[in-house]
């Protein structure tokens, strides 16, 4: 953004990414905001949320005198760590045209001489701050968009449910910057012309209106983006700037209709494959590696929408939540990981005991609603390889690399008869889907059916690394041990293949579940009706 609209003599004005945080407790009073600086621009000198009605076509106009506060340092972190607040919730304007604006007004980057000689508390001070506020609401919607608070509508239970899946964006390189694709998805080199093409239809055609959570599974950043060659050491370079420059990107033009974004980390925002070694030791038995205190530290810091939770090092990424009368489980796939070697693999976990009943509690409490599992790594189909030679398991990144985990899920759903629950993840770098059926070989009781569907990458550039589809055992029939001494049997169907960068969308209406995949080929947002369905699911059960 060009600083150079909201000069004012010694300050500027800047509207940063804000988002509501929808997972912090809901006391009625207040709103809990998430506001992610911008580095470059150093520490602001106050804080100003100015009541505004807004519209697309003219932007922003103020609707009366902005609310001032001093901007208190943190104690720790740096200017593009993102900050949590509360606000009055009587701050907000009642219009449903109207907003709050998020401005961080800075000492005026070209006269920081002036800065001993103009405090923000001062009398010169608070007129030259008013005059950087008027000109920071004269700049196009499009650059203030990713600052506006709306009323938070709630869960809307009623209404039906339109959601993103993405996942594993890999950095843009020197040559890679897109100047203008926010506004024309042409201009995008192709490092971001996924992400451009979903910010134009979030904010275009009816249907990506219609979009109100955005699911990110995993490798939202790169900490190894050069495979170890000149992957900086030092933490803030490697774990913590990559954070803030995806968030500081095209993704900070996300339109306010897209409410709620939740991530969940995976290998690469650690390195890559990542998972402990066996160590007697270490505590627990449990090597995590030089970088994984920093890396689930940094990712914990620049969480999107989690739980909220002060667990030391950082918080509990696996929890759940109710969206458009539809049941979440994330499920953390990744820092939870027993150690691997062949003595070990019959009994090694995926996850750890805590969340694993979590999520049996979860699927109790559940029944009669769409149900989603959010899970960086692939549920199903397995490798072929792991299903012609069970110790190729241990090659596996997936959940057929814990056979103990991925039958206790399965003999889980089948327990507790919990029909077609999905599951989404995003490790393959390969779009695609097949549905399964768990049943005992002794037929009894009833067979449950559940889905998997899987994102490709939204910049996945290396063929060795996206997985082949002959790799997938799909269609297969495997047998395993099930609660309470059974002999389950599940049955996959074919593998729905969908190579290519893009993101999903899924729309459920009713008992049914439409599914889309975006391709540079086929964008959506250049659709003025959505084409037909790349999977559509029946979900059974609904109340």
């Amino acid at each position: 953004m060009d600083l150079r609209r909201f000069e004012s003599k010694t300050f500027c004005a800047f509207p940063p990414l804000t988002r509501l945080e929808r997972a912090a407790a809901d006391d009625g009073i207040h709103l809990h905001v998430l506001t992610q600086l911008r580095p470059e621009l150093g520490w602001p000198r106050c804080w100003a949320w100015l009541p505004v009605r807004w519209s697309e076509a003219h932007g922003a106009q103020a609707l009366g005198p902005a609310h001032r506060l001093p901007f208190v340092r943190p104690e720790s972190g740096d200017p593009g760590t993102p900050l949590r607040s509360e606000l009055p919730l009587a701050w907000l304007p009642d219009a449903p045209d109207a907003g709050l604006l998020c401005l961080l007004v800075y000492a005026d980057l070209r006269a920081q001489s002036h800065e001993g000689h103009l405090e923000p508390d001062d009398v010169d001070a608070d007129a030259a701050i008013a005059r950087s506020l008027a000109e920071a609401l004269a700049v196009p919607a499009l650059e203030l968009r990713h600052a506006l608070l709306r009323r938070p509508a709630g869960d809307q239970a009623g209404e039906d449910l339109s959601l993103v899946l993405a996942a594993c964006q890999y950095p843009p390189g020197l040559l890679d910057r897109s100047p203008g694709a926010e506004q024309d998805p042409s201009l995008a080199s192709p490092a971001e012309a996924s992400l451009a093409r979903l910010l134009a239809f979030a904010r275009g055609p009816a249907a990506g209106a219609e979009v109100s959570l955005l699911l990110l599974a995993g490798d939202q950043v790169y900490a190894d983006a050069s495979g170890g060659f000149f992957d900086p050491v030092n933490s803030v370079e490697r774990h913590g700037k990559p954070y803030q420059h995806f968030k500081a990107g095209l993704m900070r033009h996300l339109p306010p209709s897209l409410e709620r974004i939740v991530h969940m980390p995976d290998d690469h925002e650690i390195q890559d494959n990542w998972e402990p070694i066996a160590n007697p030791a270490a505590p627990g038995g449990r090597d995590a590696g030089h970088f994984f205190k920093r890396a689930t530290q940094a990712a914990w810091t620049h969480r999107w929408d989690a739980a909220p939770s002060r667990r030391a090092p950082h918080g509990l990424f696996w929890h759940s939540f109710d969206w458009r009368g539809a049941a979440f489980f994330m499920a953390d796939s990744r820092t939870e990981r027993g150690p691997r070697r062949v003595d070990l693999l019959a009994e090694a976990q995926l996850l750890e005991r805590p969340q694993r009943e979590a999520l049996s509690v979860w699927l109790a409490a559940t029944p009669g609603r769409p149900r989603f599992v959010l899970s960086g790594s692939l549920l199903l189909p397995r490798r072929r390889s792991s299903a012609e030679h069970p110790a190729s398991a241990l090659r596996s990144d997936a959940w057929d690399g814990y056979p103990a985990t991925l039958h206790w899920l399965l003999g889980e759903l089948w327990a507790q008869q919990a029909q077609d629950v999905v599951f989404l993840s995003g490790d393959e770098h390969r779009s695609g889907h097949v549905s399964a059926c768990i049943e005992a070989v002794a037929d009894e009781p009833a067979p449950v059916r559940l889905h998997s569907i899987h994102s490709s990458g939204l910049y996945t550039p290396w063929p060795f690394a996206v997985t082949n589809a002959e790799d997938f055992a799909a269609p297969e029939s495997f047998t395993f041990p099930g609660p309470g001494g059974q002999v389950l049997r599940c049955t996959v169907s074919a593998w729905a293949d969908f190579p290519g960068d893009g993101f999903a969308l899924l729309r459920q209406r009713g008992g049914r579940l439409e599914l889309w995949f975006d391709r540079a080929r086929r964008p959506l947002h250049e659709a003025t009706e959505l084409p037909a369905a790349d999977g559509v699911f029946e979900l059974t059960g609904l109340a």
